[in-house]
C-alpha cells in the first residue's frame, strides 16, 4: 500500500481539531458533559410550562454531544478496523443514549400534550424541534408500552448495537491473493476488495477478485447469514410487539411515504427494458453477449490496456473544475476541506471498505472518508462524498436537530455532485473516446441506481419476510439474491452477485434498516436537480441552498411538493426524473453500440 500512496499522494485527515483520540482530555470532557445532561434531566421531577423549554434545551445538548462523539468513534473505527477500543466505546455511548432517552421520557410526554396553537411552539428550542417532535411521534417504539420500550432499549444496547462491530470482525477474514493483468499477485483484504469491485480498471484483477470473493464469502457464508439472522431477529421481536412492519419502520426513518416509494418502483419497472440496455450495450466491449457481474461497475475499457493511475491532485482538480461550472462555491469549499485536513483518502489494509461522510456536531465540522485508487470511479466518489459534506456545510448554522436529514435526502446532494461532474466532462469532451468514457459512466450509474439498489431492497424485504418464520440459511440467502437479481436484471448479466448480501456493509448497519432504496431516490432527485440547474442558470444556487436547508425539517414528499412543485406519489414525477438517464442510454446506443 505504501507504494500506491506514494504515487497517488492522497490526503489523510486529522482529528486534532475535534476530539483528538478516545480517552483524550477533550473527548472525556464531552463525555462528562453528556453524562451531566443525563443527570440534569433525571433531576427534573415534574415537567411544567415554566421549565419545559429549559429541559428540552438540556436534552438538545445531550443529543448533540452523543451524535458528535458517536461520529468520532465511527471515524476512528473506519480508519483502523483493528482498534479494539471502538467496540467498547460504542457500547458505552449506546448505554448513555439509552439513559438519555429514558431520562427524557416525561419531557416528551408533556410536549405531546401541547396543542398546536400553544404559544410555546413559537419559542426556542420547542420551535426548533417542532418538525422533529411531530415526526418522532410516528416512531415505532412509541407503540410500545413504557416497560416494553425500556426493555427493548436495553436489548438494543446490550445485544443489538455490538453486532455492528461483529461485521467488521468477520471482514477481517477476507484475505486472499488475486493476480492482476501484469501477472503480479495482489493481496486482497476487505477495503481493497470493495474498491476493486466498485470499478478497478484492470479486467484481470476484477475477475480474479470476484472469484476470490465468492470463494472467501462462500466458505464463511453461514457466519454472515448467522449475523444477518441475529440482527433482523432482534428487530423483528420489537416490531412484532409494536405491530409494525420493517418497511414501515424504514420509511419513517427515511421520511418517505410508501406511496412515493411504490410510485418510484413502478416508474422504474415501466422502463426496465430500456434500463437493462445500460448493461447489454456494454457487454460486446468484452466480447460477450452478457455482461459479467464483475464488469458491472468497471470504467470504460481503453485502448492499450489498463490506464495509468491518476494522482489525487489531478483527480480532485477534475472534481473542482467540474463543480465550479455549477458555482465557484464548490471549489472554495473543497479547498477548505483539504486545507483543514478533513478528507481521508489514503489506501490501507486497516481501513474498512467503502466511503462515507460524517460530521462532529459539537464543532460543526464535517469529515469525508474513502480509499482513493486513482481511477475515474474513485474520482467520482470524491465528488459524491464531498457533496454530502457540502450539504451539511450549507446548513451547519441551523439548530442541530434540523440538520438531521434522512438518507433519502442525504443521497440527493451527493449524487447531484456526481451527475454534475459527468455532465461537465461530457460537455467538454474533446474526442469520441472522451464521450465514450463519460457515457459509459452514465450507463454504469443507470444500472447501479435503478437496478442494483432495487435488487438489494427486494432481497432484504424477502429475507425479512422469511426471517419471520425462522432462521434463513446461507444457501437460502443465495437463492433469494438470485431471485431478486433476475427480477431486475433479467438475462442481461452472466449470473448474479451471489454474495452481495454478505459483503455489503449496508445490510449490517444497526442505525439503518433497508438502507438501499435511498440511493435510487437520491439518484433520481439529483437528475431533477440537474434539470433545474440547466433551466435556472444563475438562479440555481439560491434554489438549491433553500432546498438543502429544508431537508431536515420536511418529509421527502413535502420537499418535492415545495421545491419541485411535484407529487412524489405520482409515477409521472419519477418518470420525469428518469428522462435524462434514459436519454444517455439512447445516446450511447446511437453513437457506440456494437
Amino acid at each position: 500500500m505504501a507504494d500506491l500512496n506514494e504515487i497517488l499522494q492522497a490526503p489523510a485527515w486529522t482529528m486534532e481539531d475535534a476530539y483528538v483520540d478516545i480517552g483524550s482530555d477533550r473527548y472525556e470532557q464531552s463525555m462528562s458533559a453528556l453524562a451531566d445532561c443525563i443527570n440534569k434531566l433525571k433531576a427534573v421531577k415534574t415537567i411544567t410550562r415554566e421549565n419545559v423549554q429549559a429541559t428540552l434545551a438540556i436534552y438538545d445538548r445531550g443529543v448533540m454531544l452523543h451524535s458528535s462523539l458517536a461520529a468520532f468513534v465511527k471515524c476512528l473505527g473506519a480508519k483502523n478496523s483493528n482498534d479494539d477500543r471502538v467496540g467498547s466505546e460504542n457500547s458505552r455511548l449506546a448505554g448513555l443514549f439509552a439513559e438519555l432517552s429514558q431520562a427524557s421520557a416525561d419531557l416528551f410526554k408533556f410536549i405531546e400534550t401541547l396543542p398546536e396553537e400553544d404559544a410555546l411552539w413559537n419559542e426556542s428550542p420547542l420551535a426548533d424541534w417542532h418538525f422533529e417532535i411531530k415526526d418522532r411521534n410516528g416512531h415505532w417504539m412509541n407503540k410500545l408500552c413504557a416497560s416494553d420500550r425500556a426493555w427493548y432499549q436495553d436489548i438494543e444496547r446490550q445485544c443489538f448495537t455490538p453486532l455492528n462491530d461483529l461485521f467488521k470482525v468477520l471482514q477481517k477474514g477476507v484475505d486472499f491473493e488475486a493476480e492482476n493483468s501484469r501477472g503480479e499477485k495482489e493481496r486482497i483484504k476487505a477495503a481493497k476488495l470493495v474498491s476493486v469491485i466498485k470499478g478497478n480498471p484492470d479486467p484481470v484483477l476484477r475477475k480474479n477478485v470476484f472469484l476470490g470473493l465468492n470463494q472467501s464469502y462462500g466458505a464463511r457464508a453461514e457466519l454472515y447469514a448467522g449475523l444477518l439472522n441475529q440482527l433482523h431477529g432482534l428487530r423483528i421481536v420489537g416490531f412484532n410487539r409494536a405491530g409494525v412492519t420493517p418497511l414501515e419502520v424504514s420509511l419513517h426513518q427515511n421520511r418517505m411515504s410508501e406511496k412515493a416509494l411504490m410510485a418510484m418502483r413502478s416508474a422504474i419497472l415501466k422502463h426496465i427494458e430500456k434500463i437493462r440496455e445500460s448493461v447489454t450495450l456494454r457487454a460486446p466491449y468484452f466480447g460477450a453477449e452478457k455482461l459479467a457481474v464483475y464488469d458491472l461497475m468497471c470504467p470504460a475499457p481503453k485502448k492499450g490496456g489498463v490506464p495509468a493511475l491518476v494522482p489525487y491532485a489531478e483527480g480532485i482538480e477534475t472534481v473542482k473544475t467540474a463543480l465550479s461550472s455549477v458555482s465557484p462555491e464548490f471549489r472554495e469549499f473543497i479547498d477548505m476541506m483539504l486545507k483543514n485536513h478533513w478528507v481521508e483518502a489514503t489506501v490501507s489494509d486497516n481501513k474498512i471498505g467503502g466511503a462515507f461522510y460524517s460530521r462532529f456536531n459539537e464543532f460543526k465540522i464535517p469529515r469525508v472518508f474513502s480509499s482513493y485508487m486513482g481511477n475515474i470511479t474513485t474520482i467520482l466518489q470524491q465528488g459524491h462524498e464531498l457533496g454530502h459534506a457540502f450539504h451539511y456545510w450549507m446548513i451547519r448554522d441551523l439548530p442541530t436537530v434540523q440538520t438531521e436529514f434522512p438518507m433519502t435526502l442525504t443521497e440527493m446532494a451527493s449524487t447531484f455532485d456526481e451527475a454534475a461532474i459527468r455532465l461537465y466532462l461530457l460537455d467538454h469532451a474533446q474526442s469520441a473516446e472522451d464521450r465514450f468514457e463519460i457515457l459509459w459512466q452514465e450507463l454504469r450509474s443507470v444500472a447501479n441506481f435503478l437496478m442494483n439498489t432495487m435488487v438489494r431492497m427486494d432481497f432484504e424485504l424477502a429475507f425479512l419476510k422469511e426471517r419471520q418464520k425462522g432462521v434463513v440459511s446461507a444457501k437460502r440467502c443465495v437463492q433469494l439474491m438470485r431471485e431478486a437479481w433476475h427480477n431486475w436484471y433479467g438475462d442481461s448479466t452472466d449470473g448474479a452477485d451471489d454474495y452481495l448480501w454478505a459483503y455489503k456493509l449496508h445490510y449490517y448497519k444497526t442505525d439503518q434498516l433497508i438502507y438501499n432504496y435511498p440511493y435510487s431516490v437520491g439518484y433520481l432527485l439529483s437528475q431533477g436537480l440537474i434539470y433545474e440547474f440547466k433551466h435556472r442558470g444563475e438562479n440555481f444556487m439560491p434554489f438549491y441552498k433553500a432546498m438543502l436547508r429544508d431537508t431536515g425539517r420536511l418529509t421527502l414528499d413535502e420537499l418535492v411538493a415545495k421545491h419541485f412543485q411535484a407529487d412524489a406519489t405520482s409515477e409521472k414525477f419519477w418518470e420525469q426524473c428518469m428522462e435524462a438517464p434514459l436519454e444517455f442510454v439512447d445516446r450511447f446506443k446511437d453513437q457506440f453500440a456494437k
